[in-house]
Parts: C-alpha cells; sequence; structure tokens
C-alpha cells in the first residue's frame, strides 16, 4: 500500500498548468482586462478594475482556469445604479464574445474568450468590514491569500481542489453546495498542507471551528452548521454555511478512506465512482421529468432542491418511505428528479390503532373521528383497531395529481414546469439522458468513500 506522502509527490504535478496553459490564460486575462479598462475610463464611477478568484491567486487547476475580472464601483452609487452597471459594462466591453447575464447575489456577466471563462462582477469599492455587495470582500480575499501563501501553498491548494473534485464536493454554487477555492485555500493556510487537511478533516468534531486569526466567540456560538469556518478578511462570516452537511460528512470519509489506502482514484475526474444494486432497486424508483425556462442557474438549481424538498415531504404524508433523491438540470431548459421509495404501491388499507379502551374519552374521539373503516377489533392491548383505506396507493399518480392539481399548496415552485411532464417508475420504461443521472446518484454507492 502507497504511503500518503509518496502518493502525493506523483500527484502534484497532475495539478500544475503547462507553461503553455499559463501564456495562454494570462493572455486571454490580459485581452479581456484591456477591453473592460478601455470602456469604463469613460466612467466616473468606477474607480478601479482588478482580477480575482483563482486566476489571480494562482491556485487554478489545468483546463479549469476561470478569470474573475471586478469592477470597483464609488461606494455613494445607489443599488440600482450598481446592478445596471453590472449588466452594462461586461457586455458592452466584451460584447464580440456572446455575453450573457448571469446572477448571484447580483448582476454580472459572463464570457468566452478562447474557450475561456471570463466573469466580470461589479463591487463597491469599500473599506475592509463595509461591505455594501456580497462581491466586495473578493479582493479582500485575494489580497489576502496572495499575500499569506508562497508557490508550496498554491501547489497544496491545487491538490486538495483536485480531490475536492474528484469526491463531487467542490463548488459552493447550490448545485453542489460543497467546499469553494476560497474555502479549500483557507483549510491549507490552517493545515499548512494537503496531507494535513485531509488528516485533521477525518477527525473534525460536530460543529467544529476552523480559524486562521482571531475569531469572534459570540459569533461563532449563534453559527449553525457541522463546520464553522471563519472568514479571515470578515470574523462575522461563515464560509461554512454554503457547504451541506452531506458534502462535509463525504469529505471526512473520503479522507479517511484516502489516508487508510492511498490511492490515485481519487484524483481521477470526469471517473464514475458509483456503483450500485441497479436492477433491485430500480421498480422502486419514481422518475420525474419536465421542462423549464431558461434562468440563472443558481435561481433554476434552488427552485429544484426546494421542489424536490416539497414534494419528498408530501410522499412521506402520504405513507410512502423516501430513502433517497436527486435532482439534476441541464441548466438550459430540462431537468429530472428521481426518488428511491421503499415501495412505489402501497396496501389498498392502513392500521390505525387508538388508545387502551381505559381511556373513555379518548376511545370514543378516536372512534368518531374515522369516516367508515373497513375493519374495527380490539387487540390483545385492548386497544381499538382499524382498517382504513388508503388515499393513494401509487406514487406515480399520486405525483402526478399533485404537480398538475395542488402545486399551489404543496411548496413547490409554481413556474419551475413548463410542459413535458413525465412520471414513471424505473420499470416503466428504459431510463436515458437526465433521468439516468438523477436515478444514478438515488441506486448507487460511493465507490471511492465506501470500499
Amino acid at each position: 500500500m502507497p504511503d500518503p506522502s509518496t502518493l502525493i509527490s506523483k500527484v502534484l504535478p497532475l495539478c500544475e498548468p503547462t507553461q503553455s496553459e499559463e501564456r495562454r490564460i494570462a493572455e486571454v486575462a490580459k485581452e479581456a482586462k484591456a477591453l473592460v479598462d478601455n470602456y469604463v475610463a469613460r466612467l466616473d464611477d468606477v474607480v478601479d478594475v482588478v482580477f480575482g478568484g483563482s486566476f489571480a491567486k494562482g491556485t487554478w487547476l489545468p483546463h479549469h482556469a476561470d478569470i474573475d475580472i471586478f469592477v470597483k464601483i464609488k461606494p455613494s452609487v445607489g443599488v440600482e445604479k450598481f446592478e445596471e452597471m453590472g449588466r452594462n459594462i461586461g457586455s458592452e466591453a466584451l460584447k464580440n464574445f456572446g455575453p450573457k447575464l448571469r446572477y448571484s447575489d447580483h448582476p454580472y456577466v459572463e464570457v468566452f474568450v478562447n474557450n475561456v471563462r471570463v466573469n466580470v462582477v461589479p463591487c463597491y469599492d469599500v473599506q475592509q468590514g463595509k461591505w455594501q455587495s456580497a462581491a466586495d470582500r473578493s479582493p479582500f480575499h485575494t489580497h489576502y491569500i496572495s499575500s499569506h501563501f508562497d508557490n508550496e501553498k498554491r501547489r497544496q491548494a491545487r491538490l486538495l481542489k483536485k480531490f475536492f473534485k474528484s469526491v463531487g464536493i467542490y463548488g459552493a454554487e447550490i448545485s453542489t453546495e460543497g467546499f469553494s477555492g476560497y474555502v479549500s485555500e483557507v483549510l491549507v493556510l490552517r493545515y499548512s498542507s494537503f496531507e494535513n487537511v485531509l488528516r485533521a478533516a477525518a477527525d473534525w468534531q460536530e460543529r467544529q471551528i476552523i480559524a486562521v486569526s482571531d475569531y469572534d466567540s459570540d459569533f461563532v456560538k449563534a453559527s449553525n452548521g457541522p463546520l464553522i469556518i471563519i472568514d479571515p478578511v470578515d470574523r462575522r462570516r461563515n464560509l461554512g454555511t454554503a457547504i451541506s452537511p452531506q458534502s462535509v460528512a463525504k469529505f471526512m470519509l473520503a479522507a479517511r478512506a484516502f489516508l487508510e489506502k492511498p490511492s490515485l482514484e481519487f484524483f481521477k475526474e470526469g471517473k464514475s465512482h458509483r456503483h450500485g444494486a441497479r436492477k433491485l432497486l430500480l421498480p422502486n424508483v419514481l422518475v420525474v421529468e419536465f421542462s423549464h425556462e431558461k434562468k440563472s442557474p443558481d435561481i433554476i438549481w434552488g427552485q429544484l432542491k426546494r421542489s424536490i424538498n416539497a414534494i419528498a415531504k408530501q410522499l412521506e404524508l402520504a405513507h410512502f418511505e423516501v430513502l433517497r433523491s436527486s435532482c439534476v438540470t441541464d441548466e438550459r431548459s430540462s431537468a429530472a428528479l428521481a426518488f428511491l421509495l421503499e415501495s412505489i404501491t402501497l396496501p389498498a388499507y392502513t392500521k390505525k390503532k387508538g388508545p387502551q379502551i381505559f381511556r373513555r374519552k379518548d376511545t370514543a374521539s378516536f372512534l368518531s373521528n374515522r369516516k367508515k373503516p373497513l375493519a374495527t377489533w380490539v387487540d390483545r392491548e385492548m386497544r381499538v383497531v382499524m382498517l382504513i383505506e388508503r388515499k393513494a396507493t401509487d406514487a406515480r399518480k399520486f405525483v402526478k395529481s399533485l404537480l398538475l392539481n395542488h402545486r399551489e399548496n404543496s411548496g413547490i415552485s409554481r413556474d419551475l414546469i413548463a410542459n413535458k411532464l413525465q412520471i414513471y417508475s424505473g420499470s416503466d420504461r428504459k431510463i436515458k439522458g437526465l433521468a439516468k443521472e438523477a436515478v444514478g446518484e438515488v441506486v448507487s454507492t460511493e465507490h471511492l468513500i465506501f470500499k
């Protein structure tokens, strides 16, 4: 069995971009920034244009370079004009590259220059701590990491990002709810190396606190979640808020698995690490496919996750036990939900057990509140028992009725489903396309984590 340190030394070169790739990305960055600089030169409300993100910090992964360009705007500019500038600057400066409007907490512009993603993001030119928009911290993040990282720490951060990607928990987007690039860098700063991060993560405790400097103890006490990561540039911000409990748990288990049995598999992207008894489980998988309108990825993923939780809750209320659920979208027009149920159908009746007959009023109430039971008797515990006819026995029909006739009171996003609604089980037809991806997540085991 290879030693972790030995394997890490072999993997490190795989996380480093080649010199030719570095030159290509740098040229794209220079070209895009020059266009933005030229456009904002005429705008009195723009203070500066700076690079941010992993490109500026030198921690980007090969074949995964994104270039973030932050346009710093005077703090006196109102929110409405700020958002208008966020839409216009990138769109006009980079109009020859097919700009697309994206939304996070406020609008920004995305383009692809020579197949490299470039984001033009507005932020206010504020003093540290006097934040006016969600993006205001980003230039401070860039400066903080750049001033505390040397080349070795950059290599270690890249290694950790590669690990996160392979495990499927890289990125703070709502679609992933994982570890962002900045969180990866903060972890390396706190623990000094990739291996040390894994050794620490393997033993993290509930409500683990991670901080590279002093923090506000009152803020920590009020923070929720299994992982509390204090932002070095804002002591009252928990970077762990965007990380789901599942992602934290996956990382802890993956860290233990790697340290116990180091393998190159932990650094291979794009390879499926899922295995499962599909044939046995597929008959009890409920699939919901539909089309949706074109929306910002954050918006559509937010709607999907709220809706899948709402549907799962309604299924549980109807006595269908939901074991796992998953949602996917192509972020353009199609989405699929998958629910692994204990059973796709239920018996025509269910048993309701009342109080012991010694509790006279409660027994009378139990009997009076049930309409037309199929059968009633007293059991050996001296309780009244009834067989009640179920309202729903087929999960497919139940969800179809829910989505077509009762959506307004279900918690499901009203404007999520546009048309082309299809509801079926894994045994009704061959599963393909997006549905295959969603179903794969609920009928399989993470091979990397659970050997």
